[in-house]
């Protein structure tokens, strides 16, 4: 099928080309000079736009992980698993097939550098999932609660392959250097290669490298937007030289250079005169720059209007590089590959479907069926229950839901059946596998807390989805003020019965030694640890800074839930920020229907 593929390019691509694809955090259309925007200067980004085919009308998911889900599977993200950023709900399911898988089948040598996002266990991590070399920070940005503690913008710890490593440099740097490494080696061997380059700038928090910002605040730009610039302008300097290095290396005239944002724009300071940034259904909060260059194959200063997608870069690239499709595939994204090469028109028709998603945890997504959501075509836009003509008012000024009710009943009607044909889908828990000699460490975070079971109530994963909400939750325990209850649950798959070591603190272990004595010593207490009907609990010595039970797990699927007592006031509950967990070997005692006791004190 490979060969066949292949066969079916044009003589002067008979060579598999090699494909870089440069996907950036929180750039808008409208944060790009080429685009208009009177503040920026991005020469290197405006040059590659002009240089291949640009889609002035590409559409993404309105969250970054939603969108690198569309990416990479070529579908929707609530039909990958995919309805949030944290919370154990930005894992793509393993069924799902995804592009690095498809061109490593095909023979391509793959690797992603910079920002992955889409899980840090088994079997979510970048190299479960078809990378072969990988090079990226944790969680979904640069001190997140699943990165490394301590993690910044400036010399960075990045984790290769299985282990962490310290770097130099501002981190867009870091990338990019690592990124001309590795392409300097693929020049070297001879053989086709992926490379996902994801940066994870301009995303927030807004520290651009020193004194880049200057410039724009002695424009009179205030901050955060001076900051954000200025991280954009800088990642366009070295986007250029990565450019420049395809050239010394002689690699340019056979790779396809593939530029994407991953939402609309965090700040929209200048938006393109569109409604909305990241976050919103709107179109400035789902629009994106979006261009590919393959220099002598694909025309060169061609802007397509037509209404495209992130959805269509892996059925696209996938026929450009000859790796075929899963046998019974079906997408959301449509292949531009033909149009691409002259073959056949772009898709003048086409409805695309939009939510925010984002709602807590276990709640039953039909209570958010009707937030949130967007249904576009070639002419109309239909944000929630406002219908906007886009031909005609591409700033959404104009709601003309009543005049042109039929359109909106149609697009409502298609949004209905979208929706259910997804439903099932997006309720469906994607488990990270403990127990597995693949990870036989696997490190848990709060961020992949699902709702706690013990109190309903309790803050849960987006509380902690930063260090920085950790630090001030332990600070505020430490100073005796006052604190909410915040617990969550981890929804996992053991791989195999057994013994199993589980490890849990509110500090990671890479935690400095100052932060694990001023921030994660605990209270005299109890620990408690919930598998189904099975609960160990355990006194705490005031002081420790974590604690060790060990339990017996069965195979298969398991809801675990840990948290301490005694470190807020009364009887209510902190749960275990960080845990590890190994199996040790087969299990101690045999089955039982309920099991709560005690473990004595060490």
């Amino acid at each position: 099928m490979a060969l066949f593929a292949l066969a079916s390019l044009p003589a002067a691509t008979a060579a598999q080309p090699n494909v870089v694809l440069i996907l950036t955090d929180d750039q808008g259309y409208g944060d790009l000079s080429s685009s208009g925007n009177p503040q920026l200067h991005t020469p290197n980004l405006d040059r590659l736009r002009a240089a291949g085919t640009d889609f002035s009308h590409c559409i993404a998911a309105p969250t970054g992980a939603a969108t690198r889900a569309e990416i990479l599977s070529g579908k929707h993200e609530f039909r990958c698993g995919v309805s949030a950023s944290v919370g154990g709900r930005h894992l793509i399911r393993p069924d799902v097939p995804l592009l690095p898988e498809l061109l490593a089948a095909a023979g391509y040598r793959t690797a992603i550098i910079g920002k992955w996002e889409l899980g840090d266990a088994l079997p979510c991590r970048p190299e479960d999932r078809g990378f072969q070399d990988v090079f990226v920070h944790g969680g979904g940005g640069l001190g997140q609660t699943a990165d490394r503690w301590g993690n910044g913008y400036v010399d960075p710890w990045i984790r290769r392959n299985s282990g962490w490593e310290k770097t130099q440099g501002y981190c867009t740097q870091v990338f990019v250097d690592e990124a001309k490494r590795w392409l300097a080696a693929r020049a070297a061997d001879q053989k086709a290669f992926f490379l996902d380059l994801a940066l994870n700038v301009p995303h927030a928090p807004y520290e651009a490298p020193a004194g880049a910002a200057d410039r724009f605040l002695q424009a009179g730009l205030q901050e955060p937007t001076a900051s954000f610039y200025a991280m954009i302008e800088d990642l366009d300097s070295r986007v250029g030289d990565l450019l420049a290095e395809l050239e010394r290396l002689k690699l340019a005239s056979n790779t396809i250079v593939v530029f994407l944002g991953d939402n609309g724009s965090a700040i929209g300071a200048w938006n393109a005169g569109m409604r909305g940034i990241k976050g919103s259904p709107d179109e400035g909060g789902v629009r994106i720059p979006a261009c590919i260059r393959w220099p002598g194959t694909i025309p060169a200063k061609r802007v397509v209007g037509s209404l495209t997608s992130a959805l269509d870069v892996l059925p696209t690239l996938a026929d450009c590089c000859g790796a075929p499709l899963p046998p019974g595939w079906s997408g959301d994204g449509l292949n531009l590959a033909p149009a691409l090469l002259d073959k056949t028109a772009f898709p003048s028709e086409r409805m695309l479907f939009t939510h925010v998603a984002q709602w807590p945890g276990d709640d039953p997504p039909e209570r958010y069926r009707s937030q949130g959501f967007a249904v576009r075509d070639a002419r109309w836009l239909l944000s929630g229950l406002e219908l906007f003509d886009m031909a005609a008012d591409p700033g959404q000024q104009t709601n003309v839901f009543e005049q042109h009710s039929a359109e909106a009943t149609r697009l409502l009607g298609a949004y209905g059946s979208w929706w259910n044909s997804n439903r099932a889908t997006v309720s469906e828990p994607v488990r990270y596998i403990i127990g597995d000699p693949r990870q036989p460490l696997v490190h848990l975070t709060a961020a992949d807390w699902w709702p706690s079971r013990e109190v309903s109530t309790a803050a849960s994963a987006t509380s902690v989805a930063s260090q920085t909400a950790i630090r001030r939750k332990l600070q505020a325990l430490s100073d005796g003020t006052a604190s909410a209850e915040t617990a969550g649950l981890w929804k996992l798959r053991a791989a195999s019965p057994g013994h199993y070591r589980i490890t849990l603190a509110t500090l990671p272990p890479d935690a400095s030694e100052p932060d694990r004595t001023k921030l994660g010593q605990l209270k005299a207490g109890k620990v408690h640890l919930r598998s189904g009907k099975r609960e160990l609990q355990m006194d705490l010595l005031k002081g420790a800074t974590s604690v060790t039970l060990n339990m017996d797990l069965p195979a298969g699927e398991l809801d675990l839930e840990a948290w301490f007592t005694g470190q807020l006031s009364d009887a209510r509950i902190l749960g275990a920020f960080f845990a590890q967990i190994e199996r040790l070997g087969e299990r101690k005692r045999p089955e039982i229907e309920l099991d709560i006791h005690a473990v004595p004190k060490k």
